[in-house]
């Protein structure tokens, strides 16, 4: 029986995860996006930082009437 690369508990169906290849199952990630608990974490992280750098990327406002 195949064991979980991420948890270590046997089971009969393991997902091979799109992003870093390893065989998880269905208690260690998503199976309907292929992507293991670690690389669904990135992936939630990256999105973050991406709307971090729009909000720095916007100009400050001048306040010119003082």
């Amino acid at each position: 029986m195949p064991e979980c690369e991420i948890c270590g508990e046997k089971t009969n169906k393991l997902v091979k995860c799109k992003s870093c290849g390893c065989n998880f199952c269905e208690d260690c990630g998503s199976v309907t996006e292929k992507l293991c608990e670690f690389c669904a974490d990135e992936d939630e992280y990256d999105e973050d930082w991406d709307l971090d750098d729009e909000e720095e990327d916007e100009e400050p406002e001048d306040d010119e009437d003082e």
